[in-house]
């Protein structure tokens, strides 16, 4: 995906209305919910989908709220300062904003390595975990496996892909962290 797409996205959002944004995230979680459930081999009633399209409705007015707000707090610093959807750009763009300061950027970004050290080999390790489970809902349940078996690609998709995402994110943030001179950098590794 290319950037313009992701901004393509973006703006496909920001034009979208409130209503419809809630919409498409109740029907998102009802299905997940209802599909998890059918997978198990578990009858959906009509009380079921209500209950859970009225918990994805609430749900969705969360998500939009949480949203409007991160835009807010963003909107109030400044263009270069090292914010979520900053650091987000910076990495996926491979350059830093036209106001990025070397003092809090750096320091945000050895955070993001530090905790991405530890995440490299803890997030496979429960994805593993997670994938032998799903084994076991597999031959737990014989007469209905879907779920133990979308479980177990799904972890064992996510431990085979960390790994290689982690290093290339981390390339990503060393190539950022170089565009900062020497004698502007106060944090070193």
């Amino acid at each position: 995906m290319t950037e313009n797409s992701g901004d393509r996205w973006k703006e496909l959002l920001r034009r979208a209305p409130r209503w419809l944004i809630v919409v498409v995230v109740a029907i998102g979680w009802a299905a997940i919910q209802l599909g998890m459930r059918l997978l198990r081999g578990k009858e959906v009633v009509v009380e079921d989908v209500a209950l859970t399209g009225a918990f994805g409705l609430a749900i969705g007015f969360f998500v939009l709220w949480a949203g409007r707000r991160a835009q807010a707090k963003e909107g109030m610093l400044h263009p270069g300062s090292p914010t979520a959807t900053n650091i987000k750009k910076a990495i996926s763009t491979g350059q830093l904003p036209a106001q990025a300061s070397a003092e809090q950027w750096e320091t945000e970004l050895i955070w993001i390595l530090i905790q991405e050290r530890h995440m490299v080999w803890v997030t496979p390790l429960v994805c593993g975990l997670l994938t032998a489970l799903g084994v076991f809902l597999m031959f737990d349940s014989p007469e209905h496996p879907w779920f133990g078996l979308v479980c177990t690609v799904a972890f064992l998709g996510l431990t085979i892909w960390f790994p290689i995402w982690g290093r290339r994110r981390r390339v990503r943030i060393q190539e950022l962290m170089a565009q900062f001179p020497d004698n502007a950098s106060q944090v070193h590794n």
